[in-house]
């Protein structure tokens, strides 16, 4: 009679393509990375790393307890995300670990994207626990060879499709305050106010069409022959805080740079202040954020006009609060404090920095429809793009409000975006140039 064996290794499970190894690539590295792999033709999410640091905590999981299974894939699922948020917002990894801490001062809850993410990413980190947990016997007889080319093929997707939009261009020093001669020594000369926003989350439109849009916002009935309008692109490094070493101090860096002993002696408000100048910042949140009530004195601020001073100063002219996760005072009413300040006592030059809050990712849809987004023929295609050109155009209402009052004193104004715009959508990401923002300059005619 014509008998058939089978090797010991097959009859164990441990053949390549067995049904245990197929199980565990499926619990240790479908399951995790399932919501991802569903998105990824329409959103983008920067994930080299993650699908191997679910398939560890799955490979450690066929050895440790239930909890401490658990335990490790929702501790695998929090470093996924956390490297997202790090990485969509070009955080430096030292900056992203030291804004942890701020965590307590603004509110996830008010987004039902990160929410939805959140509750997704547990459940199937949780749910990849569990199965890994109940069926630990037979899958410790698995071969880990599907899994682990299923998380390198994951990766190496991300790092072809993905990482090419966050690649930092290594360019030498730029920003737009250099590239329009803005230097202390030709302010100083002009004997003008200065005004520099920038400008939060506005990158470098592709499109020629849909950066004239927001440019016609601020140049519109502009007094005859009292500005000449330049502009440009400009590279940007980091993300807010990093705009602020770029334009203020005329270097790549961050806030940790001027909290660990920066020289500040260069940076633009210390050599306004020494001439003579009124420094003032502005910003719709609060001063503890990135502890700019700390940095900002050091490079040159005399004064703070921050949501604490604001709401305690004037409530009555700060009653609304607008943003969602950053919820702070509206762009609108903190260009009209702007405004104020820059009238008063005109014969004390002024530097103001004014950093926007409203257009913080996520957004919430301004009701001040200036592209007509909401209607049948809306000025930009894409939805999310139009809707934060909104946003912007508010700010640029309020900056030509100041640059047309006749009452105001000669004074020159550069509009400047922080970083790349940090979208999810790659039909809204395509919109922007990778890598650079743009500039707006009101060069006033003396």
């Amino acid at each position: 009679m014509l008998t058939t064996t089978q090797s010991p290794a097959t009859d164990k499970g441990y053949a390549l393509f067995s049904r245990n190894s197929l199980m565990f690539a499926l619990f240790a590295v479908v399951i995790p990375n399932v919501l991802f792999l569903l998105v990824a033709p329409f959103y983008i999410a920067s994930r080299l790393i993650s699908p191997l640091l679910f398939l560890a905590a799955g490979i450690a999981g066929l050895f440790l307890s239930a909890r401490l299974t658990f335990l490790l894939f929702l501790a695998a699922g929090l470093i996924d995300l956390t490297l997202m948020v790090m990485m969509a917002f070009h955080l430096p990894f030292d900056v992203a670990m030291d804004s942890l801490k701020y965590a307590a001062s603004i509110n996830p809850a008010k987004s039902a994207l990160y929410i939805c993410i959140v509750l997704f990413v547990t459940a199937t980190s949780a749910l990849s626990a569990y199965l890994i947990s109940r069926n630990r016997t037979k899958l410790r007889q698995a071969s880990l060879v599907p899994a682990l080319l299923l998380a390198a093929g994951l990766s190496g997707a991300d790092l072809a499709w993905t990482q090419p939009y966050f690649n930092k261009p290594d360019v030498p020093f730029q920003s737009a305050r250099t590239m329009s001669g803005l230097s202390a020594d030709a302010i100083i000369g002009g004997h003008a106010n200065l005004l520099i926003v920038v400008v939060e989350g506005m990158g470098a439109y592709a499109d020629p069409e849909e950066r004239q849009l927001l440019k016609s916002v601020l140049t519109k009935n502009l007094p005859e022959g009292r500005f000449n309008v330049e502009d440009g692109q400009t590279y940007y490094s980091g993300s807010t805080t990093g705009a602020a070493s770029r334009e203020l101090c005329n270097r790549w860096g961050d806030y940790i740079d001027y909290l660990t002993g920066a020289p500040t002696e260069n940076c633009l408000p210390n050599q306004l202040d020494a001439a003579g100048y009124e420094t003032i910042a502005f910003h719709g949140f609060t001063m503890d954020m990135f502890q700019r009530d700390k940095w900002y004195p050091r490079i040159g601020f005399q004064k703070m006009e921050f949501m604490d001073q604001l709401e305690v100063e004037q409530p009555e002219h700060f009653v609304q609060r607008c943003g969602s996760v950053f919820s702070g005072l509206c762009d609108a009413d903190v260009g009209k404090a702007v405004h104020a300040t820059l009238k008063t006592e005109p014969d004390t030059p002024k530097f103001i920095y004014w950093l926007t809050l409203n257009s913080h990712i996520p957004y919430v849809d301004s009701q001040n429809d200036t592209m007509s987004c909401r209607s049948a023929a809306p000025k930009i295609r894409n939805k999310t793009v139009c809707e934060l050109t909104n946003l912007w155009a508010i700010v640029f209402e309020q900056v030509n409000e100041i640059a047309s009052d006749p009452d105001l004193t000669n004074t020159d104004i550069l509009i400047v975006g922080d970083h790349h715009t940090p979208l999810w959508e790659r039909a809204a990401k395509d919109d922007f140039v990778l890598g650079k923002v743009d500039w707006i300059l009101l060069r006033h005619n003396d």
